[in-house]
């Protein structure tokens, strides 16, 4: 019976993450003009890495790349851009996590800041394949940004790990 017990607990919990997925997904989804639209983080990406260096067990390249195909229909985008960013980011994400959970804030924002350039450069040399166009500077604009808004997201997101009651 503790059995069923604790895991109908874990289960209450696991709609934390999940929440704070969909919340950036809305995040990302909102209209913008687009001369501001290049001052806007990737919310997805901020909240996958955050859980990643969380919980590395749970989060997994497969999930991330669903989260990402998610991210292409929303965005109209080419079908599987964000889907194989999103996995690349969750990947190198997960095999840094150890690492960079024992970091400082900031040493962990310029770790975050490497990830965002990664998948920023996977999705510029899509662009590129696909349309021979280098147009998305303002990509690189949003990478800096979401450096920026690390630590508020970061703080956020932990304060809800912990009312959660999540483990290490």
């Amino acid at each position: 019976m503790s059995w069923l017990i604790s895991v109908n607990t874990m289960q209450r919990r696991t709609w934390v993450p999940i929440a704070t997925g969909i919340v950036a997904l809305v995040f990302f989804a909102l209209p913008s003009e687009e001369p501001l639209r290049g001052f806007l983080p990737d919310w997805v990406s901020l909240v996958l890495i955050y859980w990643t260096f969380a919980l590395p067990a749970r989060m997994m390249v497969g999930m991330a790349w669903s989260v990402g195909l998610v991210v292409d229909i929303v965005s109209f985008g080419l079908p599987g851009a964000y889907a194989l960013s999103k996995a690349v980011l969750v990947y190198l994400a997960r095999v840094l996590a150890l690492r960079v959970r024992t970091y400082p804030l900031w040493q962990q924002t310029i770790v975050v800041l490497g990830l965002l350039g990664i998948e920023a450069l996977i999705l510029t040399l899509i662009d590129f394949i696909v349309s021979g166009d280098l147009s998305g500077l303002q990509r690189w604009t949003a990478v800096v940004v979401g450096a920026l808004v690390w630590p508020v997201v970061y703080w956020i997101l932990r304060r809800a790990r912990h009312l959660a009651r999540l483990g290490h």
